[in-house]
């Protein structure tokens, strides 16, 4: 029974690993692109005042 339990378990702590890599994933990418549209705004911004 021992040995029946064990996989079980493996692929579920796989899956939450692999879950929890593609929500670091995601984050990363979104302030990525946050970031370089906060970039965007502010020098459009700049141009706008001078």
């Amino acid at each position: 029974m021992s040995t029946l339990k064990h996989p079980y378990k493996a692929t579920h702590e796989v899956s939450v690993w692999q879950l929890t890599t593609k929500l670091v994933v995601l984050a990363g990418v979104l302030m990525a692109y946050s970031y370089c549209f906060l970039l965007t705004i502010g020098s459009m911004l700049k141009l706008a005042n001078s």
